[in-house]
């Protein structure tokens, strides 16, 4: 999608990728079970660049 900005470009591929390459998702209350952890392990258990390749320790919202 040409309009979207490049963050949400790259988290979705690597959600699609990471998440729904992997998993087999059964409804829709499925997926909206499974996208909370993914979410929790991709902001806080993936090193990230930004911090030294560091995992971040908590989530920003709590």
């Amino acid at each position: 999608m040409p309009r979207m900005n490049s963050v949400m470009e790259r988290w979705i591929q690597t959600c699609r990728r990471e998440l729904l390459g992997r998993t087999l998702i059964w409804n829709q209350t499925h997926l909206l079970l499974a996208l909370p952890e993914f979410e929790d392990f991709y902001n806080g258990h993936r090193p990230h660049r930004t911090l030294g390749h560091a995992a971040r320790t908590t989530r920003p919202d709590q």
